[in-house]
């Protein structure tokens, strides 16, 4: 059987035989092409090397999960200056060398990916007959290529991290269309400043406080205007007004426990920790000697264990 309207092939492949197990639906494909191009010089070869076996994927029919077995062969390349002597026979359409499922399925996970999420997009597909992890779905999505970035005119400009801790970059959003539009290697003037660069048509750039983003602003697009963004706008005075409050409580801890946290060590101790006086809470107590004259602090929540 060549082909079957329910599960077309393209051309050079036909249907060997077809069984069914439980849900999966098992499709031995063969090969019937002639010749094969080499993909390095891609000169057609015809003389045959030998055979091996793909298992492969594809989408469902008729309710059955579908698994093909696909009956390749490996060619001789004859050109002399073709430094690839054996090669494999190859359906890139079709299925992609090392793929593990056919193209079209990889397009509906992509599909599915895209309109769901890794989670839901896998739940969903055990009903559609396809049974992929949210790993999988990710991954696919992952796999589609970027858009290269249209005209920005309003741009948000932040560092990012490729590894926590580890490597930082720098992201660029488009901040009316909520998206972003490219992920630069590095948080440098230089690099941002060439990017900013090929886009004269930015007019606003939204950036953090810092030195480093405001001179790529500069340098890069000197007749946007440069504001802070809403973030840093709402965290800053944030830290203005509470960072003095937990300081002087932080000091007013070590004063009251001899320049360390209960428990702990004095400042400048190396000596194991010692037992401490009061074996609660801050609490004014009249037994203690290191309370008196402390106020309570109902704050604070150290406590000795």
């Amino acid at each position: 059987m060549s082909s079957s309207p329910f599960l077309p092939l393209p051309p050079g492949l036909e249907i060997l035989t077809t069984t069914t197990v439980d849900d999966l639906l098992r499709v031995e494909v063969v090969s019937t092409r002639s010749n094969s191009r080499c993909p390095l010089c891609f000169h057609p070869a015809r003389r045959i090397h030998s055979r091996y076996t793909r298992v492969v994927a594809d989408v469902p029919c008729g309710g059955f999960q579908v698994q093909l077995v696909l009956q390749m062969r490996k060619f001789f390349c004859d050109t002399p200056t073709c430094p690839r002597k054996i090669f494999t026979e190859r359906v890139p359409i079709f299925v992609q060398p090392w793929a593990r499922m056919t193209t079209r399925l990889s397009q509906m996970l992509q599909a599915l990916g895209v309109a769901t999420c890794g989670e839901l997009g896998a739940r969903l597909s055990g009903h559609l007959g396809i049974h992929a992890s949210p790993t999988t779905l990710l991954r696919r999505v992952m796999a589609l290529p970027t858009a290269p970035p249209g005209p920005v005119s309003i741009l948000g400009i932040d560092d990012w991290s490729f590894r926590r801790g580890r490597k930082f970059g720098t992201i660029l959003v488009d901040l009316q269309a909520h998206q972003v539009i490219e992920l630069l290697p590095d948080r440098k003037t230089e690099t941002a400043a060439a990017w900013m660069q090929t886009h004269g048509e930015i007019e606003l750039v939204s950036r953090d406080r810092g030195e480093d983003y405001a001179a790529a602003a500069r340098l890069g697009a000197p007749q946007a205007r440069q504001v802070a963004d809403r973030f840093h706008l709402t965290s800053a005075p944030h830290r203005r007004v509470f960072d003095p409050f937990w300081r002087k409580e932080r000091l007013r801890a070590n004063d009251l426990w001899g320049g360390g946290l209960p428990g702990g060590k004095p400042q400048g101790d190396n000596s194991m920790p010692q037992s401490r006086a009061c074996p609660k809470a801050f609490t004014a107590r009249p037994d203690c000697p290191a309370h008196h004259g402390e106020a309570e602090l109902p704050n604070l929540a150290y406590q000795r264990r």
